[in-house]
């Protein structure tokens, strides 16, 4: 197929413009890391001015950026990761206004509102779409070359958004290019090399949610029952997650879907009330997508709130239901954290980080069905190799238990841009 791209062709690539093009993909994800940070903090102000006024705002602001969305930027809806396992099905004029500079100015641009009003989204699929439009500019090549880029951009753009180098390559293998070629890895090296260490001059080196001191994670063989349960959790909690959230932003049968759909700034309205009451409800933790607070926790090794799990979980699937934009593969990581810490309860021996780590893990691997990303992508972002057997287990049951309830929720999500009788040629 068109992934057998042949290296001679590539060779001319591999010169200045990509390598170029992986530096400016890395800067702009330290931008937007930074556009995120600061329109999360305009959002907390808000709320520790006067909590009740988010029953205004948020719902305004959501209306405001669906009605952007619908008549502006109609390119840059939902995730921005689920169109990826669509490269291959997308015609050319349609792969084209996905992956143009258009669509990824609007996804900065709406992303930034959605998260300022309050949305329980994150960066991370909006960083995909972006730095694969990046990649996608690229001039004079073949238009399976320009599929290829736009799947190792996806994979660029985890790395730089939660600085994993790894982890980044392995989702990109994982989830997109699926039939790797050794010259294909190493571009794909040499892009993230770029795109990882631009985006670190700007932002520092730090691991995404801290370091997690080693003693904390000094474990033995007991940890395997923990690292069952929580995997288990994490896999029927990530299976429901999915149902719902393809339930609300993919079922178009049900009548009060259809209704959604054609009153979409009232949907808007209505669903940014419903996020701003959870987030009332949570005293404004389920605001965001919860990297902040769930690195707080982490790494102070202090116990978040019972409520802390359902809180992100329904403030998340509340805000993709309002129609905004942004993704919820860091969300996943926060409920995650709260299905560990209850855990914790039950077993307050073990220090909390180990649950912490297992929760994250787990749930990344149940809602994305991609256990191996998830192990490296948490390993990575805290720091925590020694502690990797217990996360495999953890993810590798919470991927057993959640691919029974079908495929996974960005796969799912996939409905909303292809002709549903071209599914099975993006799983």
């Amino acid at each position: 197929g068109n992934q057998s791209v042949k290296f001679s062709e590539l060779k001319n690539e591999l010169r200045l413009q990509f390598l170029l093009l992986a530096v400016l993909v890395g800067l702009a994800s330290a931008l937007f890391t930074y556009a995120v940070n600061f329109a999360e903090w305009i959002f907390h102000r808000l709320f520790a001015f006067n909590p009740i006024a988010m029953y205004f705002y948020t719902p305004l602001v959501f209306v405001a950026t669906v009605f952007l969305l619908k008549k502006y930027f109609p390119y840059s809806d939902g995730s921005g990761l689920p169109q990826g396992y669509a490269v291959d099905v997308f015609d050319e004029e349609r792969l084209r206004k996905t992956y143009s500079i258009r669509a990824a100015v609007g996804k900065v641009i709406l992303t930034f509102m959605s998260i300022s009003a309050g949305a329980s989204l994150g960066k991370e699929g909006p960083t995909i779409q972006i730095c694969s439009s990046l990649f996608a500019q690229l001039r004079d090549i073949s238009d399976g070359k320009r599929r290829l880029l736009i799947k190792l951009g996806a994979g660029v753009g985890v790395a730089a958004a939660f600085n994993t180098p790894i982890g980044g390559m392995i989702f990109a293998v994982e989830e997109y290019v699926k039939k790797i070629s050794p010259h294909i890895a190493t571009l794909l090296v040499g892009a993230t090399l770029l795109a990882v260490f631009s985006s670190n001059m700007i932002l520092g080196h730090q691991p995404y949610l801290g370091v997690v001191n080693p003693q904390n994670l000094v474990h033995t063989w007991h940890i395997t029952g923990i690292a069952l349960l929580i995997g288990a959790i994490c896999g029927l909690g990530g299976a429901l997650f999915t149902q719902l959230m393809v339930f609300m932003s993919v079922n178009k049968t049900w009548v009060v879907n259809r209704w959604r759909k054609q009153h979409y700034l009232l949907n808007a309205l209505i669903f940014g009330l419903v996020v701003a009451l959870i987030g009332n409800l949570t005293h404004g933790l389920s605001f965001g997508n919860g990297s902040s607070s769930t690195m707080h926790f982490l790494d102070s090794g202090e116990n978040a709130p019972w409520y802390y799990a359902s809180g992100k979980f329904f403030g998340a699937i509340a805000s993709v239901s309002a129609g905004v934009p942004g993704g919820y593969f860091s969300t996943a990581l926060s409920i995650g954290a709260g299905v560990g810490d209850l855990i914790h309860h039950i077993i307050p021996s073990v220090p909390l980080a180990q649950f912490y780590l297992l929760g994250m893990a787990g749930f990344l691997a149940a809602i994305t069905q991609s256990p191996i990303t998830a192990v490296a992508m948490v390993v990575e972002m805290s720091d925590s190799s020694q502690f990797s057997l217990p996360i495999l287990l953890s993810c590798f049951v919470a991927s057993l238990i959640a691919e029974q309830f079908g495929d996974s929720v960005y796969h799912q999500q996939v409905l909303n841009y292809i002709d549903p009788k071209r599914y099975k040629e993006t799983l």
